[in-house]
Parts: structure tokens; sequence; C-alpha cells
């Protein structure tokens, strides 16, 4: 480990999913914000108050684990997949705290936090060189 260059501020597993989870729990929360001012000046109504959620859900989970993926700046797949863990993990928290346990939608809040942890890992997995172009060798014939 000695022998190996320091190439970036990599910082560890623990800090960097943290940072995650601060940055998923700002975005539901500011989610909520925009959709409860929405629906006070009556650009949106009551009754698609649902779509608002399942967008802020997703997104939150996706900034959430893009962060904690982005400061480790190692095994991003499992970072990623702990970052939607952990945002999960407070969601249940959150409700089991100030809404009596009522989990009627967890099975939806599950799919959309790991989906959007998954959409994560997939738009920071893909090669890095994909717009390069190939040169073509021309043969000696």
């Amino acid at each position: 480990m000695g022998n190996r260059k320091q190439t970036g501020r990599a910082v560890t597993m623990p800090a960097g999913l943290a940072w995650g989870s601060a940055v998923s729990v700002l975005g539901t929360v500011l989610g909520a914000m925009i959709a409860a001012k929405m629906i006070d000046t009556g650009t949106m109504e009551h009754n698609r108050i649902g779509y608002a959620v399942l967008v802020t859900l997703l997104m939150s989970a996706f900034m959430g684990a893009t962060v904690a993926a982005k400061k480790v700046k190692r095994q991003m797949v499992m970072t990623c997949i702990l970052s939607g863990s952990m945002y999960f993990v407070i969601l249940l928290s959150i409700t089991a705290l100030f809404f009596g346990g009522q989990y009627e939608a967890v099975g939806v809040t599950a799919l959309l936090v790991f989906g959007g942890s998954l959409l994560a890992v997939l738009l920071l997995a893909r090669p890095k060189n994909m717009n390069r172009r190939r040169k073509i060798r021309k043969g000696n014939g």
C-alpha cells in the first residue's frame, strides 16, 4: 500500500456515504418544499403530489449515490448501492418516527431509491473514452 501513488482526494467509505446520505436527505427536503410551493401557488393540483414524490425520491437517490461515488472514487457499484440502502433506512426511520410506522408504499419507495442508485451506477460506470474515435490502420496491401 505504501508503493501506490496517490492520484486524487478520495475519502473513506463512511465519509463518502455520509456525504451521499446528506445530499439525498437535502434533495428530499428541497423536493418537498418545491412541491408544497407549487401546490400553494396553484401551479400543481393536489392530486399530482404523488408524481412529485416519485420524482423527488428518484432524483434524491441518484444525486446521493453520485456524490458518494465521486467522493469515495473506488468501488462505484458497492458505494452507490450502499448509499441507496442508507437513504432507504433513513426514509424508513423518518416514517417510523414521524408517521407512526405507516408503511403503505414502502415497496414503491424501495424501487425508486434503488432505481436512482442503479441509475447512478450505470452513468458513472460507463467507459471514459466513449467519445474518442479510433484511428483506422491501413494495411500494407
